[in-house]
């Protein structure tokens, strides 16, 4: 009795927790490799993950191939704020509160790119009416297009670096390194943040995506051969133009299953390379950011600037 009352709360605590069943944290995500809609696309999907992959690792391998550069690029900093902004980049990149905010930026920018025309055709129709109603005969639709994308990347930098830290450092530090360095300063934050977000990130939620792809492949098979035996087995049951629909999405699923291979062939040639390439990527990075840190840190040193 003794020895349970030393166990600590919070361990006693978990262990009622697990005894009453208590549902584990995380949410159980089932597969969608039932859905039709997504065995159709699961081709696409594949293809794009492997594409994702590959262009996240050469990205990673430029920007971290450009630190080096970076003290060259300022005038007159406070080399020991430089430092401490370019650590807290790094850190920035890998951590929950960027990693979340990356992903709403990225969507929302999908978003606008898939909808841009429409957006633009309403909003510049809407000021081209404006203007007429004011006795102005002109088109806006060009100004307004390049005004609106301008906004919305303007914003969505915004947004992300409200959630890096190094961005608040540079806003406290501003007047102190001046308005070259601190805009200088505010480009190598995003970068450094990106850079290790790829590779601490990015890379390894699409090494695991891939692997939960490719275990998916038998039954993304079996559901579009239920599909096409289910669109068959109902037609000659409507008007012509049902028929004629029916014919039109056996044919996509028919083109989607004949994909499928070639996918599942990139697919399990790219995935036992992913780890390695993580690694890697992770190591040029680590490298490349401790040979900046070493700089800088130097340079403070020999500004007798270190903290």
């Amino acid at each position: 009795m003794n020895g349970l009352r030393a166990l600590p709360l919070a361990f006693l605590l978990a262990m009622g927790a697990v005894a009453c069943g208590a549902p584990p944290p995380e949410p159980n995500i089932a597969s969608s490799a039932t859905q039709p809609g997504y065995a159709q696309d699961y081709p696409a999907a594949m293809q794009q993950i492997v594409k994702d992959f590959g262009r996240d690792d050469d990205d990673s391998r430029t920007l971290s191939s450009g630190f080096s550069q970076y003290p060259q690029g300022l005038k007159a900093p406070d080399w020991s704020v430089v430092g401490d902004i370019h650590r807290s980049a790094d850190d920035a990149g890998r951590s929950r509160a960027y990693v979340d905010r990356t992903r709403e930026v990225t969507g929302a920018a999908a978003f606008f790119a898939a909808e841009q025309d429409e957006i633009v055709k309403k909003v510049a129709g809407s000021a081209t009416y404006a203007a007429k109603q004011k006795g102005c005969e002109a088109d806006l639709s060009g100004v307004v297009a390049k005004s609106l994308e301008d906004s919305v990347d303007k914003q969505l930098e915004k947004r992300l670096r409200e959630r890096n830290e190094a961005h608040a450092i540079i806003d406290r530090h501003r007047t102190q390194l001046g308005k070259e360095d601190a805009a200088t300063l505010e480009e190598q934050a995003d970068q450094i943040s990106r850079a290790s977000y790829l590779v601490h990130i990015a890379m390894v939620e699409e090494k695991v995506r891939l692997r939960a792809l490719l275990e998916e492949a038998e039954q993304v098979k079996k559901t579009l051969d239920d599909y096409i035996t289910r669109e068959r087995a109902s037609q000659g049951q409507g008007k012509p133009a049902d028929q004629k629909a029916s014919e039109a999405r056996i044919t996509r699923a028919q083109e989607s299953k004949a994909q499928i291979d070639s996918a599942l062939t990139q697919g399990r040639e790219m995935e036992p390379k992913m780890e390695e390439r993580i690694t890697a990527a992770q190591k040029r990075h680590a490298d490349a950011m401790t040979a900046l840190l070493a700089d800088v840190d130097k340079r403070a040193k020999d500004a007798g600037q270190k903290k």
